[in-house]
């Protein structure tokens, strides 16, 4: 095992006591800062990944989720958690089948039966929880967090954005307060795209619920909205009949609002973190915005 794959020893140790001896690590880690991921195989020749969240929020949204909201996607659609560590913000998770839908090559046919049933988990998903007074209130609070965020943001972006470009994301972020009790809430899954949508070649698994909470419903199609489905209109007809339902008219709204607050998020890291894909993800949106024209 190398330095580079090597998991930290009492991470392993846990790990084992979890699992059972480990017979191959890979590092599977994402290219950004904090991310801890393990890919492992035991000696019975079962694969498991290991997750580190780089901070206690992170572990706490993953794990509730897995426990209370990632079930009800059925047998084969995600993974499972097998165990948790608090203290090492730490899971073990099962493997789930596939590789991510942006890494693969597939006919627009099946990249299309594959938007249908992301549509149909991400539905089952938003419909796991029972929405208690505490969560529709913690939900109606994402649209001013949004809004406050942007505002935040678009001091930070400096030349990134400029005086119109930043007037239009400030107005249509600010509106989101004033959407919040019109909109549907429940679980958001909170970074949904297709690097976190495993493909078999025949059927979809969800991953990645670190940053799931209570929210507007139309937070989760940000991603989508701002990225395939302006080109290809076929894929949000897919998916939305895989979800069931079209958005209502103050959700649309919502979408192009939560994807100005997104962008203003995206040119202030840029302008940070020099991070050319989330700038890069913040400009077109903002070039689409600025021509009156998203998802």
């Amino acid at each position: 095992m190398s330095a580079a794959t090597a998991m930290p020893g009492d991470l392993a140790r846990w790990v084992t006591k979890t699992v059972g001896p480990v017979s191959e690590v890979r590092n599977a880690s994402r290219e950004r800062a904090g991310s801890q991921v393990w890919e492992i195989t035991v000696r019975t020749n079962v694969r498991y990944f290991v997750k580190v969240a780089p901070e206690p929020a992170f572990y706490t949204r993953e794990t509730f989720a897995y426990r209370h909201a990632v079930p009800v996607l059925g047998g084969g659609r995600a993974a499972a958690l097998v165990d948790s560590s608090p203290r090492r913000l730490a899971m073990v998770l099962t493997a789930a089948d596939g590789a991510p839908l942006d890494r693969r090559s597939l006919s627009h046919g099946v990249r299309r039966e594959a938007h249908r049933q992301a549509g149909t988990l991400l539905r089952r998903f938003h419909d796991a929880m029972t929405t208690t007074a505490e969560f529709r209130a913690q939900a109606r609070d994402v649209g001013g967090e949004a809004a406050a965020g942007a505002e935040r943001a678009l001091r930070q972006a400096g030349d990134h954005v400029t005086a119109d470009e930043a007037r239009l994301l400030r107005r249509l972020a600010s509106r989101l307060p004033d959407l919040a009790d019109r909109l549907p809430v429940g679980l958001r899954h909170g970074d949904f795209r297709e690097r976190n949508l495993l493909w078999d070649g025949r059927r979809l698994s969800l991953i990645g619920f670190e940053h799931s909470a209570p929210s507007p419903l139309a937070a989760d199609f940000v991603r989508l909205g701002g990225g395939l489905w302006p080109e290809h209109h076929d894929l949000r007809g897919a998916f939305f009949g895989g979800y069931g339902r079209r958005l209502s008219e103050a959700e649309e709204h919502a979408l192009v609002c939560f994807a100005a607050a997104d962008a203003a998020g995206c040119l202030a890291r840029g302008a940070l973190d020099r991070d050319r894909p989330v700038t890069g993800r913040g400009r077109r949106t903002v070039d689409r915005l600025m021509k009156g024209a998203y998802a």
